[in-house]
C-alpha cells in the first residue's frame, strides 16, 4: 500500500526509515557526491510517498518526494519529483512505477518535472514523462531532465 504524508505527519520511525533507505542507496550504493539532506523535506508543501515492507512495517522499501519546482520550469511544471529510491532487495517489482502512478493520480492537472538518472529513464518514460535538454551530471551521476505535462480537461 502506498502512503503519503507531509514531513510533520511522519512518525519519527518513518522519518528514520526514509533517511536510512536514501542513505543506503544514494551514498553507500551509488556514492553520491552531494549532501542528501537538503531541508526541502521539511517544506510545508513537500509530499512524501512510500511503501512499507510487508514483513516489517518499520522498514520503508520504496520512496519518493514531491516538492515545489524552484527553477525556470516552475510555471509549466510546478511540482518536482525527486529522491526516487527502492531498496536493493525490492527492485524489479515495479514499486517506483507504482509510486509515480500515485503521484500522477494525485496531481492530474499539474505539470511534473524530475531529474532522472539516465539508466532509469525508461521507467519515467513509461509513466508519460519525456526528455528535455541534454544530459548533465548531478551528485556525480548522469541525469536527464524529464517532464510530464498536466492533463487537459475538456472545456
Amino acid at each position: 500500500m502506498i502512503e503519503r504524508a507531509s514531513f510533520s505527519d511522519l512518525s519519527a520511525t518513518d522519518a528514520y526509515a526514509i533517511s536510512a533507505l536514501r542513505t543506503d542507496v544514494f551514498y553507500l550504493e551509488q556514492s553520491c557526491e552531494e549532501p542528501e539532506m537538503d531541508w526541502r523535506d521539511l517544506e510545508d508543501t513537500a509530499e512524501h510517498y512510500f511503501i512499507r515492507d510487508d514483513n516489517d512495517s518499520r522498514k520503508i522499501i520504496a520512496y519518493l518526494r514531491v516538492i515545489d519546482t524552484l527553477d525556470e520550469y516552475s510555471s509549466s511544471y510546478p511540482r518536482t519529483i525527486g529522491r526516487v529510491v527502492v531498496d536493493a532487495a525490492s527492485r524489479g517489482r515495479g514499486l517506483s512505477s507504482k509510486l509515480l502512478q500515485q503521484v500522477i493520480a494525485d496531481h492530474p492537472d499539474t505539470g511534473l518535472i524530475l531529474h532522472a538518472q539516465t539508466q532509469a529513464k525508461a521507467v519515467y518514460a513509461k509513466a508519460g514523462f519525456h526528455e528535455v535538454g541534454e544530459t548533465f551530471m548531478e551528485a556525480g551521476i548522469e541525469h536527464i531532465t524529464m517532464v510530464r505535462d498536466a492533463a487537459r480537461g475538456e472545456a
